[in-house]
């Protein structure tokens, strides 16, 4: 029934969301109307991403019971977010058509720098990634 809930929420139909997962449209019916019946991880995962949502918010039944708690990472300060999601953005937003190698580089670069700054101050916390 949350299947069914998030692609009406979607405004998709059952032919455009299978398109978009390269599956048959019946097949996207069964998932809905059968019982039990539901996709592969990987297109359970590529179908919540479609529809805005979790997997766990689709199929709760399938959420892994936590066993022991999670252990604590040390806080990114602000400066540093701020700067690897700004990598991240101007690498994700690049048009590898056009960018020269030069431009590409550059951003690979701070992308990398600030994932580095990031795992350093995980391996600072006494979390091994």
């Amino acid at each position: 029934m949350r299947l069914a809930a998030a692609i009406v929420e979607s405004g998709m139909t059952y032919a455009e969301l299978a398109e978009e997962l390269r599956v048959d449209p019946k097949t996207v019916e069964r998932w809905v109307n059968e019982p039990g019946r539901r996709p592969y991880a990987r297109t359970c995962h590529a179908l919540a991403r479609i529809l805005g949502t979790t997997v766990w918010d689709l199929w709760p039944a399938l959420r892994p019971q936590e066993t022991r708690p999670a252990p604590a990472v040390a806080p990114m300060p602000p400066v540093l977010l701020a700067a690897a999601r700004d990598a991240l953005s101007r690498v994700e937003n690049l048009d590898l058509g056009t960018a020269s190698p030069t431009a590409m580089a550059m951003h690979l670069g701070s992308l990398s720098a600030a994932l580095r700054t990031v795992l350093d101050l995980v391996d600072v916390s006494g979390v091994n990634a």
